[in-house]
């Protein structure tokens, strides 16, 4: 079941406040803190982040903190939306990124995630990516786009699984990349 009304602060203990944003049966999506430079630092370097999304040039816990604040709680300030941590409910253990992502070069905000590997395969990027998407009509966003590298198979088959259509190819601007276009059918 996924639950998109739920908006939650919670106080950690020596932390400050955490906002929830969503929960499904197994997941908690939550706003990114500066608290989770760690986190970031780590799954912003796996080979999988870097191969299918790209290198962020995030090495250290400095840059994990700029990451931090000019991504996801820039974005929460600016577009009422972003990346948020998925947490374990059951350990509360954060195991990737979901959310919306605005793009200049995209006429829509895109839909994002990441996982760290060891959670690959057990369906957690579909829960997230489908509360999202729920949680986008509470936000009056109507169009969502999802790019993805051509042969991310597995980041295709999410965007499927949660009602994206492919549209078209584009090179991407950043790094002249072929990616594909998918919009929310």
């Amino acid at each position: 079941m996924i639950e998109t009304s739920i908006v939650d602060i919670t106080f950690v203990k020596g932390v400050g406040i955490q906002l929830i944003v969503l929960e499904t049966s197994r997941l908690i999506l939550r706003h990114a803190a500066l608290t989770d430079v760690e986190f970031i630092l780590t799954l912003l370097n796996t080979p999988g982040f870097i191969e299918n999304i790209g290198d962020r040039g995030v090495r250290d816990l400095c840059h994990a903190q700029t990451y931090l604040i000019d991504g996801p709680i820039s974005s929460y300030q600016q577009n009422g939306f972003g990346l948020y941590v998925v947490e374990l409910k059951s350990s509360g253990e954060s195991i990737g990124l979901s959310g919306l992502v605005k793009r200049l070069v995209l006429d829509a905000p895109d839909l994002g995630y990441a996982f760290l590997p060891g959670f690959w395969g057990k369906g957690y990027a579909v829960e997230s990516a489908q509360a999202v998407v729920c949680h986008s009509k509470d936000l009056s966003i109507s169009r969502i786009l999802g790019i993805v590298s051509p042969g991310n198979t597995a980041s295709i088959k999410v965007l499927e699984k949660v009602g994206m259509a492919f549209d078209t190819t584009m090179v991407w601007e950043e790094d002249n990349s072929e990616v594909l276009l998918y919009r929310l059918t």
